[in-house]
């Protein structure tokens, strides 16, 4: 006799065309719920919305990851370079468009456009004019022969005290020579932003901008002995020169001598003040929704411009 055990035990399953079909009312109603629980635990085809979509998830994820490439290629997350304690500007002054018979201006003097930049290094809209907007100017316009740009002092944030943070760094920008706009991009990139007069621009942090411009270390040591004081002088001469022609705010900007309104003035104004400005020289139309420049004074009260930082004003 066989001993195989598949002979032994409960006899296999009836499939379901071999089950009785339910007789009793009680029997029918137990096989539709055992039929709704089957098609129920079943798996069905779910209509998801679009934005689930295996396309548009991959399309989102590509989008993502350009967006990651784009602010990694910037800059804008990595740490910015320094020079000992000093941060180094991120977008540095060509030096090759330095004007070598005035180390504080830059291009051509032949240029259609004199833009004339009255600052004090100690503002903090001036720092914001200098790091965002002038980078842009001298792109576009200056090394192009469009426009020829001169920093000019008004060194009032300090209230003109010889010793004064305003007066000291302008003095300082004077005596390194040939190295002032280098000097100037690493006094405004290392300005302090919590506030003005609290030490920041001291004689050895001075000292420090001139050895990382590499100036010429005992000229610019000899320039500033004594205080500085005929750099002093002469900061304050150009400050009260900006006085008598209407300056009352930092920065304000002269375009061919007029000064405009409004402090600083970001590029899709400035742009177009400059375009009218050689468009009349030339005697051809100016582009189409270029502005005239202004003759109006900077301080005439006038808002500035919803693009640009708030001015510091004189008292």
């Amino acid at each position: 006799m066989s001993t195989n055990s598949s002979s032994a035990g409960a006899p296999p399953p009836k499939t379901p065309a071999q089950r009785r079909p339910p007789a009793t009312r009680q029997e029918r109603r137990e096989a539709a719920r055992r039929d709704q629980r089957l098609a129920s635990a079943r798996t069905v085809a779910v209509n998801k919305p679009g934005w689930q979509s295996p396309m548009a998830l991959i399309t989102a994820a590509a989008v993502v990851v350009g967006l990651v490439v784009v602010v990694l290629a910037s800059g804008v997350l990595s740490p910015k370079a320094t020079v000992g304690s000093l941060i180094s500007p991120l977008r540095p002054t060509p030096t090759s468009l330095v004007d070598p018979t005035n180390p504080r201006a830059i291009g051509q003097a032949n240029a259609p456009v004199k833009v004339e930049i009255w600052s004090d290094f100690q503002c903090p809209a001036c720092d914001t004019f200098a790091t965002t907007i002038e980078p842009n100017l001298i792109s576009q316009y200056v090394a192009t022969g469009k426009a020829y740009v001169v920093y000019r002092d008004f060194a009032f944030i300090d209230r003109g005290a010889a010793d004064g943070e305003s007066q000291q760094a302008a003095a300082a920008a004077r005596c390194v020579g040939d190295k002032f706009w280098p000097f100037h991009d690493y006094l405004f990139e290392n300005q302090n932003k919590t506030g003005e007069n609290k030490g920041t621009f001291s004689a050895a942090f001075l000292a420090s901008v001139a050895d990382a411009v590499h100036a010429d270390r005992s000229a610019y040591d000899a320039c500033m002995a004594n205080g500085a004081a005929d750099m002093v002088a002469a900061v304050k001469a150009e400050t009260a020169q900006g006085t008598v022609a209407g300056v009352s705010q930092t920065p304000t900007i002269a375009l061919n001598g007029k000064l405009s309104p409004g402090g600083a003035m970001p590029m899709s104004t400035l742009g177009p003040a400059i375009d009218a400005l050689i468009a009349a020289a030339s005697g051809s139309p100016a582009p189409a929704g270029s502005p005239a420049a202004s003759a109006s004074p900077a301080g005439s009260g006038s808002p500035s411009p919803a693009a640009s930082p708030a001015a510091s004003t004189a008292p």
